[in-house]
């Protein structure tokens, strides 16, 4: 017996966010693995936890204000995470058990608990909720591993996610379970989500990583000479590796009843979805942009930092991992910043810090609100197209059209702020 709980995120998600669920074993129902000391008294400090801090939603109502999107209460997306499912990922990879595992604060696109073993020790296991996607897990790990790597040897001063090695052939990093999803355990790197705290040491980090994937990507490409995960300027990718076309895409999200109660704001999102397809042949036309490595989600939901330093620890969740324009990292990390109430200080401090680590061509500089609006507009697309394929209900999409909107509105407005910071960050720092 067990407790579902949905938790619905009514923040400003970024792009490719999900309703979030924990699956809660009932105290008299706890697994083998709360049989030691060390277990049962996980269970009563995560137990303590939950009931304190999580926020359970059945239902919610909502105003009825046109302004207010409509709340997300359900959703086809997420199946229960099988508990014996985590529990033999850890089998696969820790010695020391029983194991007692505990909900994390991410892990909105995968199932991720800390799991501890008899011992204390915690780590991050992993169980994939990708579609079965398993080439995608396989490129993640190359990529991490070769990442790892680079940085080590740069002393960027961040950890990647280093995965375990399976106990049994003391190579494998993931291992298919019987339901066919991959699953993984990785070393926890200590600190904290910073959300709008410290821009400036996160973008300064999010170019040391580019850098770090630049040096990376011969080695992954001896491996994988392609990647799985579809470029961010092919903006339907995520709708034609489902079956569907760019015209596929429109008449969906046109038809679509459940956009009704936010059809201005997906109106717009359209409207500047039709624009962006002609600012993308232009820049391929003059020649593209640099193209490398790159990790596809970099922001300050994928970042950890100490708070006493400010210092970012890790950057986590190379899911999206592939070889695109190396700006889209910058461009990822700028997409979150401008969902907020009032995103220019971060926006300036993110770019600041970026230019510290980073050498940019003009044609970069000049494309660069593009690409935010790029990493934004791809997410409708996404959304539109998990619908059409009945991963997700078409909700999620409604939930955060009028946000999305907004955010593009806000880049329109502001890309000669965008380009001018950017510029004169990278001067300062060349004359330092």
């Amino acid at each position: 017996m067990c407790l579902l709980l949905f938790i619905v995120n009514y923040s400003r998600n970024g792009c490719r966010a999900k309703l979030d669920k924990v699956v809660i074993p009932c105290p008299q129902h706890m697994p083998i693995a709360s049989t030691t000391p060390v277990a049962r008294a996980r269970f009563r400090e995560n137990l303590t936890l939950r009931r304190s801090r999580r926020v359970i939603t059945a239902t919610r109502a909502m105003s009825t204000s046109p302004k207010s999107p409509p709340a997300v209460v359900s959703t086809t997306t997420f199946a229960v995470a099988n508990e014996r499912d985590l529990l033999a990922a850890c089998e696969t990879f820790l010695p020391n058990g029983p194991f007692a595992l505990s909900p994390t604060s991410g892990g909105v696109n995968n199932h991720v608990r800390y799991v501890d073993d008899a011992g204390g020790a915690r780590r991050v296991v992993r169980l994939y909720n990708n579609g079965q996607e398993t080439a995608r897990v396989a490129f993640e790990h190359a990529a991490l591993e070769a990442t790892a790597r680079v940085a080590k040897a740069r002393n960027s001063g961040f950890r990647v996610p280093e995965a375990l090695k399976s106990l049994k052939d003391g190579a494998s990093t993931y291992v298919i379970l019987p339901s066919g999803d991959a699953a993984s355990v990785f070393e926890l790197i200590p600190g904290a989500l910073p959300k709008t705290r410290f821009a400036a040491q996160v973008g300064e980090a999010t170019a040391e990583l580019s850098a770090c994937m630049v040096a990376a990507e011969s080695e992954v490409r001896k491996k994988y000479p392609t990647s799985p995960t579809s470029v961010y300027r092919n903006i339907f990718g995520a709708f034609e590796k489902k079956g569907g076309s760019r015209a596929g895409f429109y008449e969906e999200a046109n038809s679509n009843a459940g956009l009704d109660g936010v059809r201005p704001a997906v109106n717009r999102l359209l409207d500047y979805i039709r624009a962006l397809e002609t600012r993308l042949k232009e820049i391929e036309l003059a020649g593209g942009l640099p193209t490398s490595l790159i990790h596809g989600d970099v922001h300050y939901d994928n970042a950890l930092v100490d708070f006493e330093t400010g210092k970012v620890t890790g950057i986590i969740d190379f899911e999206f991992a592939s070889y695109d324009w190396v700006l889209m990292n910058c461009a990822s990390g700028l997409s979150k910043y401008v969902g907020e109430k009032n995103p220019g200080p971060y926006v300036e401090d993110y770019i600041r810090g970026y230019a510290r680590k980073a050498n940019l061509t003009e044609a970069e500089i000049e494309a660069l609100p593009d690409l935010v609006k790029l990493r934004v507009l791809e997410t409708v697309v996404y959304f539109v197209a998990r619908s059409a394929a009945k991963e997700d209900d078409i909700s999620q999409l409604a939930l955060r059209a009028e946000n999305y909107a907004a955010r593009v509105d806000w880049i329109s407005a502001n890309a000669d702020f965008i380009r001018t910071t950017m510029r004169d960050a990278l001067a300062a720092n060349a004359n330092a």
